[in-house]
């Protein structure tokens, strides 16, 4: 007979029988339906913060409820859905409360249902306005190849610093970069901004002559990558909706499938059903209207899958 333990170190061990590191995500979701999980952990970082979120579960347990062990995590399951509404009725921001929901639906490897505020765009403000601590890096200085490159590339700070003359290659009169092991262990391919084509060359030529093959080997903290990510997001769809063709040969070389879009609604009997989006226009909740075609490029080009994590973080002003 299974004895009991505490919660914490059994809500450890649950998450930890769910670690794919080094394995396809992507691959693995081909399988599953829309919107289904693997409920399976793919980075290092995803696995901290979850084992973070679950043992807060885990001490809100024992204080609010009395349970420090148990013999079974299903013991537990029925609190979770509280647990969530009282993190947001003591006032949690909306992306710590889905980041927690995202935890517990991991640890009792099922959906949590539990309904969440609509997060307001508007206050959304990270690298939307010039930092304090940058202005003393000047963008054309010291540090300015990093600055092109980022703005150039859309790449992470992580990417970057991985980044190598032969992480790039050019085909058809243009450039692209290849990013590995990105957020989430994901790979990519990225275009350059064509208007920066040149500039990024010189940087390449420049590695190349003085025998270096990793491009830098310092990147400053107080340089705002974000911010210049988000200038090449706007830069990137810029050029998509001038140049139809590049797009597409983007889409064609980085091998991602045709855009496929569905929506989750329920019908009049309260039944789940799920729907494929046919239109081709975006339309946020501020009239701001982007083409689909070209969301979805850029989404692939930052290493995201949502066209509305695209939109909000990186396109809206």
């Amino acid at each position: 007979m299974a004895r009991k333990q505490k919660t914490e170190i059994i809500f450890h061990n649950e998450l930890k029988s769910k670690i794919a590191f080094g394995q396809s995500k992507h691959k693995d979701k081909q399988n599953l339906g829309f919107g289904k999980s693997t409920y399976k952990i793919y980075s290092y970082g995803t696995y901290n913060t979850y084992i973070k979120e679950c043992s807060q579960y885990s001490k809100w347990l024992r204080e609010e409820k009395g349970i420090n062990k148990i013999k079974a995590i299903r013991e537990t399951e029925q609190f979770a859905k509280e647990y969530l509404q009282h993190r947001l009725d003591i006032g949690v921001s909306v992306y710590t409360a889905k980041l927690e929901r995202s935890a517990l639906s991991m640890l009792y490897n099922k959906q949590i249902d539990i309904k969440m505020p609509i997060r307001d765009n508007k206050n959304i403000t990270r690298s939307r306005k010039a930092c304090k601590y940058e202005k003393h890096i000047s963008p054309t200085g010291k540090y300015k190849d990093i600055f092109t490159i980022a703005a150039a590339t859309g790449c992470r700070r992580k990417d970057i610093e991985k980044l190598s003359v032969s992480s790039f290659m050019e085909k058809g009169g243009k450039i692209y970069v290849k990013i590995e092991q990105s957020k989430g262990g994901r790979n990519r391919l990225a275009p350059v901004v064509p208007t920066m084509q040149q500039e990024v060359k010189n940087i390449l030529r420049e590695a190349t002559t003085e025998g270096r093959e990793k491009l830098f080997t310092i990147i400053p903290q107080k340089i705002d990558i974000h911010r210049l990510r988000r200038e090449y997001a706007r830069n990137i769809y810029d050029a998509f909706v001038q140049d139809k063709d590049f797009r597409d040969s983007y889409l064609k070389e980085s091998g991602v499938p045709d855009r496929h879009e569905y929506r989750t609604f329920k019908d009049i009997d309260g039944n789940l059903q799920i729907k494929e989006i046919k239109t081709t226009l975006y339309k946020d909740r501020d009239g701001n209207i982007f083409n689909r075609d070209n969301l979805y490029a850029v989404s692939q080009a930052l290493g995201h899958n949502r066209l509305d994590v695209s939109v909000t973080h990186y396109l809206k002003t």
